[in-house]
């Protein structure tokens, strides 16, 4: 793995952090989620979740999508297994939390993907010499 990749690892996952350390210690409700008839959307994170990759892969400059998917990925795999050991019936088995979280799963996925992708590009792009 490159310095740059790992800089662009360690650049998305302190944004995400920061952005849920400041969350949690203004006691702000910003990631309110959506709620539908396929499950929940936290619109706040994957918005966080875009950016973070988005930062990571402009960093990085290449081979970051996967990775950011594998960041996003473990994310929720902490995720899922802190909600099943705090769940209560009904919420307690895994097929339960998955079936509420899914469709917020593979919508950070999609973001973290996206984000990555468009920092990848933006990255590759010489910055134009001042005249």
């Amino acid at each position: 793995m490159s310095k740059r990749v790992l800089l662009g690892c360690i650049a998305a996952l302190a944004t995400m952090l920061v952005f849920d350390l400041l969350i949690s210690l203004s006691g702000w409700q910003l990631d309110l989620p959506l709620e539908t008839g396929f499950g929940s959307i936290p619109l706040g994170s994957l918005v966080v979740t875009f950016g973070a990759m988005l930062l990571g892969g402009w960093i990085a400059r290449r081979r970051f999508r996967w990775i950011a998917l594998g960041l996003a990925g473990a994310l929720w795999l902490a995720v899922v297994a802190t909600l099943l050991m705090i769940a209560e019936p009904p919420m307690d088995s895994l097929a339960m939390v998955l079936k509420h979280n899914a469709l917020a799963i593979v919508l950070s996925l999609a973001a973290a993907w996206c984000g990555a992708m468009l920092g990848e590009r933006l990255g590759e792009r010489p910055i134009a010499a001042p005249h």
